[in-house]
Parts: structure tokens; C-alpha cells; sequence
């Protein structure tokens, strides 16, 4: 039996939290929303690359890296993509995942435990179709979603002869 491989964190946004697939799309992200020059729109890869070109293309400070949350905001801060986070918030992260991931499992062990079958359980349909209302006010009984497809397709090509 080997060791257990330790799991790779998720891309994540310091600045705004956002989860990502990829870290590629998480700079992409850092790039538009967190180091884009409000005054020329161009996009840096860092906070104090921003901080740097508004002084010398723009002669204009800036006090903090935009649309951050609260506290993270620290403009000298060299973070790009998910290097140079502060350890202090990867554990904090770290725990905040594993959290979420021990009350997502309680919850799926309780949804387990209330699945199993009762021998006085009626066998009957789990789920129900409700009838449909049109605009109109009439009533026509539910449909499936095959119908609904089916339906969708010959309105479409119906609508493709009327139009020509």
C-alpha cells in the first residue's frame, strides 16, 4: 500500500475568491479584473506592475488593487496566478475547503442513511409530471422531456417553411 497522494488545490482568485479549472484562466482573470489600468485599459500581469505604470505612463498613485475584497486590497503584494499568496491565507483556505468538504460528505451519509427502504414504503413513483397551464388557461396533461425536444424541433422546422 502506497502513500496517500496529497490533493492539489483548486485555482483560486485571492483578490475576489473566485474558484477556477485552470490557472491560466485565473490569470486571465488577475489580468482583467484586478491589474487593468482604469485609465489606458491595459492589462499587467501584477499589482505593483499596475502600480508602476500609473506612475510613470499616468503621473497618477493608486491606493489598492480593484475590485478586491476587503483586506486584500495590498497593492505591493506580487501575486500572479496562485504564486505569492500569503501563507498565512492558503491554510486558511486549505481549511476552509476541507470544512466544506466534511459537511458536504455529513450531508451525503444523512441523504444515504434517509434513501434506505422501509418495508411499510408503498412502491409507487418517486416523481410526478404537473399538469401544464397554456396562456390561454387550458389545462393539457405533463409531458416528457423527449415530447418537449420533439416538439421544439417540428415548431423550429415549421417555423423555417413559414419564413422560407
Amino acid at each position: 500500500m502506497g502513500r496517500k497522494k496529497k490533493k492539489q488545490m483548486k485555482p483560486w482568485c485571492w483578490y475576489c475568491n473566485r474558484d477556477f479549472d485552470d490557472e491560466k484562466i485565473l490569470i486571465q482573470h488577475q489580468k482583467a479584473k484586478h491589474f487593468k489600468c482604469h485609465i489606458c485599459h491595459k492589462k499587467l500581469y501584477t499589482g505593483p506592475g499596475l502600480a508602476i505604470h500609473c506612475m510613470q505612463v499616468h503621473k497618477e498613485t493608486i491606493d489598492g488593487v480593484p475590485n478586491a475584497i476587503p483586506g486584500r486590497t495590498d497593492i505591493e503584494l506580487e501575486i500572479y496566478g496562485m504564486e505569492g499568496i500569503p501563507e498565512k491565507d492558503m491554510e486558511e483556505r486549505r481549511r476552509l475547503l476541507e470544512q466544506k468538504n466534511q459537511e458536504t460528505q455529513k450531508k451525503k451519509q444523512n441523504q444515504d442513511d434517509s434513501d434506505e427502504y422501509d418495508e411499510d414504503d408503498e412502491p409507487g413513483p418517486s416523481f410526478q409530471l404537473p399538469a401544464c397551464r397554456t396562456a390561454a388557461g387550458h389545462i393539457h396533461p405533463p409531458h416528457d422531456a423527449a415530447w418537449n425536444a420533439s416538439w421544439l424541433w417540428s415548431t423550429r422546422d415549421t417555423t423555417r417553411k413559414l419564413l422560407g
